[in-house]
């Protein structure tokens, strides 16, 4: 069914494992939310050890001072901030879904507020993310009905302690967060999902965790009974922190079924959880609201004064595997071409974004100069680890 409401969340999530950005570079990406007409952005960094690993910990009084202005600073840009607190590695639940530990609930709800509730020139959004931890809860069939309603009974708790205190409304990234992650943890959507009370916006990616087709309506989790439009699409297509040696630049188009204006009129939002690094994220907002076609996406690069050289390279960067597409072959692009291209980007174009592109650049003339038999002993043993090289090696001599 298509959404009658305006889009609620649009913008970006830093979201990523890995990397921290500083609150400038907080305000540069409110800038280009502003400029892009965007309208949200999402703090929840898994390295933030206020944010997850030591949540217990109240944040330093000099961070909440920045982090103050920073929403004053959205709220003057019109962006709306959420703010995520991540418990759920360690949160003591208890067996009775209505006996989470009081000290618990007191710390979460002090956390939250202090994020979120000091005043309406300083307010944010709650948002509580129960993901990537251990399954907990499985009955004696191995199903985690009682751990989806745990969670959704802790969301409701939240709920209502922070209506009372700041009069916010919450958010919520459950513990299965894609369809795929429903395998390990079969049952707790289906307990999640009924417990959860109906107006709380709960993020999702989709099929997978990195999803290239964002229709919401075809999940595990509408499935279980929860509105297309009350979820807010989690977008991981250009994050690189499972896999740091890799860098996505590619357009959101091909095969995809629902792209990103496809998600955006049938859900409530689509936020971008990109790389950390400031001036590529720059970028990649700028090819999220520029659309899905592949015009828009040379456009952008052109804005951003990427040389042409890049559009030779560019299938090197493109998108991540898509676990539900079959097999295509590799064109057959020439290798000197590619080289003569790197050449260019390496050693001639110098900027911000060429500085963050230089180690994944690099790494691509590398891996060209080994498939076409340039590189010798000594340069092997420059650009490989020593068990590749000696693996290579005798892969190359059987």
């Amino acid at each position: 069914m298509t959404k009658t409401n305006p889009l609620t969340y649009d913008g970006y999530i830093e979201g990523y494992y890995g990397r921290l950005l500083s609150f400038a570079d907080r305000r540069r990406v409110l800038k280009q939310l502003n400029a892009l007409g965007m309208t949200s952005y999402f703090y929840a960094p898994k390295d933030d050890p206020f944010h997850r690993l030591e949540w217990r910990t109240p944040y330093p009084e000099q961070w909440l001072a920045e982090w103050r202005q920073f929403i004053a600073d959205a709220k003057d840009m019109g962006i709306t901030v959420i703010a995520g607190c991540a418990p759920g590695l360690d949160l003591n639940m208890g067996l009775d879904l209505n006996m989470f530990a009081e000290s618990d609930m007191a710390i979460i709800t002090d956390k939250l507020t202090s994020l979120c509730g000091y005043s309406a020139e300083q307010s944010a959004i709650p948002c509580l993310l129960m993901d990537d931890i251990p399954p907990s809860m499985a009955d004696a069939n191995g199903q985690h009905h009682q751990e989806g309603q745990a969670h959704a009974q802790l969301v409701y708790q939240l709920s209502n302690r922070l209506a009372e205190r700041i009069n916010a409304s919450i958010m919520v990234t459950p513990r299965v967060y894609a369809d795929e992650l429903d395998q390990d943890t079969p049952g707790y959507l289906a307990g999640f999902v009924p417990e959860l009370p109906a107006d709380i916006p709960v993020f999702y990616c989709g099929k997978h965790i990195v999803a290239h087709d964002l229709d919401m309506t075809a999940t595990a989790i509408c499935d279980a009974g929860m509105r297309a439009s009350n979820i807010v699409v989690w977008d991981n297509i250009y994050a690189n922190d499972y896999c740091p040696r890799r860098l996505f630049l590619g357009a959101r188009y091909g095969e995809s079924k629902y792209g990103w204006a496809e998600a955006r009129h049938h859900t409530g939002g689509v936020m971008l959880n990109p790389t950390g690094m400031i001036e590529t994220d720059i970028l990649l907002l700028d090819i999220m609201a520029a659309g899905d076609d592949k015009d828009s996406w040379q456009a952008v690069f052109r804005k951003h004064h990427v040389p042409d050289a890049f559009f030779k390279i560019a299938h090197a960067f493109d998108r991540p595997v898509d676990p539900a597409a079959s097999e295509h072959p590799l064109p057959d692009h020439d290798i000197p071409v590619m080289l003569s291209a790197l050449d260019e980007l390496l050693w001639r174009w110098k900027s911000p974004l060429a500085r963050e592109w230089y180690p994944f650049l690099m790494g691509l003339r590398g891996d060209l100069l080994m498939l076409s038999g340039a590189a010798d002993d000594l340069r092997q043993a420059k650009i490989m680890p020593p068990y590749l090289r000696q693996y290579y090696q005798r892969k190359m001599s059987e």
